[in-house]
């Protein structure tokens, strides 16, 4: 590979590595039309059931089930997708969706209907567990940091984009449902013929391991052996609840802590959700130059979230909060990308579906468990401010410092970091 000036040999080569890689770029095109069509068919599901009910509750259940299924059977998928070939599972994963998608809209009665988003997002979480366990087998181990990156990027990036899309189905009236599912079914579907061409047995700089046709159990005491020998990887486990924590409480109490604490509206909540969105951007292209220590990354945006969460309890205003939302989205980007780089690299290829699946389990239960205390204890300490000398704190307030706390301590001594073995 070739370069106008070191300066630039230095900095994209794994970038241009990847970008020449056709695997690499066949698997994030297909999981950005796949993605796109979740987020697409997310919309369209949620206004399908409350137009069936009328009921905020029925439709907040569409948004649950993109929950449940990795905080209960995250381990289980996992073990399927070591034993499976896992472009076999991607590409039924797809497929099962494009089927659920295209045929929503001819199903009668609400609870299908929800059961069926429920089979759907069984197969997204199947699927997003054999992406991350094959990246490794696509890309050499210092483009990893860099392949994870543009992977959540294509992930995550077409949410707004599928909000949109909908935006605009809404012009097509009484049939902008049925339309936005049609089309989310038909994005899954090309998305299956572009994963069936990855070759997901393509290795840099190693060999594939041949996948162990042994029971659940026995994986998992395989995996368990695997973090007990490894002081590094226990404490990557143990960060990302912690930090998954730290994500409930904002994802709860974010809103409120909008209207209720900086009594502002709907504008000021979506310009600190862009500001947020610009931070995990500059997250991304900031974690490129810190490849070589991500357990430092990993550990110190821990402690990083932790102490954004206090500030902003602590001085509440709109402005402050911009910045800190930058700030946050930037550090739980870094976090959650090193995280799953230091999964990927130090886990073996055999047990690396069931250690993904564990992850998305512990992440997801964090989350919800801590989102449903933090709401409740909010809720419980009530919006009247209380006087701690130099701070007058609400529930909101009190509940963000408290988490913000936890990460803080979490990171300062139980997540020191190790040393990494060669």
């Amino acid at each position: 590979m070739t370069s106008a000036t070191p300066t630039v040999k230095r900095r994209l080569p794994t970038l241009r590595a990847l970008m020449r890689n056709p695997d690499f770029r066949l698997l994030c095109s297909s999981q950005m039309l796949a993605g796109l069509g979740e987020w697409l068919a997310t919309m369209a599901l949620v206004a399908l059931v409350w137009e069936r009910t009328h009921s905020a509750v029925a439709g907040g259940l569409v948004l649950v089930v993109r929950i449940l299924p990795a905080a209960v059977l995250g381990t289980v998928l996992g073990s399927v997708v070591d034993r499976f070939d896992r472009k076999r599972v991607m590409v039924a994963c797809n497929g099962g969706r494009a089927v659920v998608y295209g045929v929503l809209p001819f199903i009668a009665g609400t609870a299908p209907v929800i059961a069926l988003a429920l089979v759907a997002e069984i197969g997204a979480i199947a699927y997003a567990t054999a992406r991350d366990a094959t990246l490794p087998r696509l890309c050499s181990r210092e483009s990893l940091p860099t392949a994870n990156a543009i992977s959540m990027a294509s992930a995550f990036g077409m949410m707004p984009v599928g909000s949109g899309m909908f935006a605009l189905f809404g012009l097509a009236g009484r049939h902008a449902i049925t339309l936005a599912l049609a089309v989310a079914g038909g994005l899954c579907a090309i998305a299956t013929l572009i994963v069936g061409r990855v070759n997901a047995h393509a290795v840099s700089g190693g060999t594939i391991e041949r996948p162990e046709k042994v029971s659940f159990l026995d994986g998992l005491r395989a995996l368990r052996e695997v973090f007990r020998e490894d002081a590094i990887l226990r404490r990557v486990g143990l960060g990302a609840a912690i930090a998954a924590t730290g994500g409930g409480a904002v994802i709860t109490l974010g809103l409120a802590y909008v209207r209720g604490t900086l009594h502002a509206g709907s504008t000021a909540y979506s310009i600190l959700l862009v500001s947020f969105c610009a931070g995990a951007v500059a997250g991304v292209v900031s974690l490129q130059k810190f490849r070589g220590v991500l357990h430092h990354v990993f550990h110190g945006g821990v402690g990083v979230m932790g102490l954004i969460l206090v500030l902003m309890a602590l001085f509440p205003s709109t402005g402050i909060g911009v910045g800190m939302a930058f700030l946050f989205g930037g550090a739980f980007v870094a976090t959650f990308l090193g995280g799953i780089t230091i999964l990927q690299d130090r886990v073996r290829d055999s047990l690396r579906g069931r250690a993904f699946g564990l992850a998305h389990s512990v992440l997801r239960a964090g989350a919800v468990l801590m989102g449903l205390l933090s709401a409740w204890a909010a809720h419980a300490i009530g919006e009247r401010q209380r006087d701690f000398g130099m701070f007058n704190l609400d529930g909101n307030q009190l509940v963000l410092a408290a988490a913000g706390l936890l990460l803080f301590a979490a990171a300062a001594t139980l997540l020191r970091p190790a040393r990494v073995r060669a």
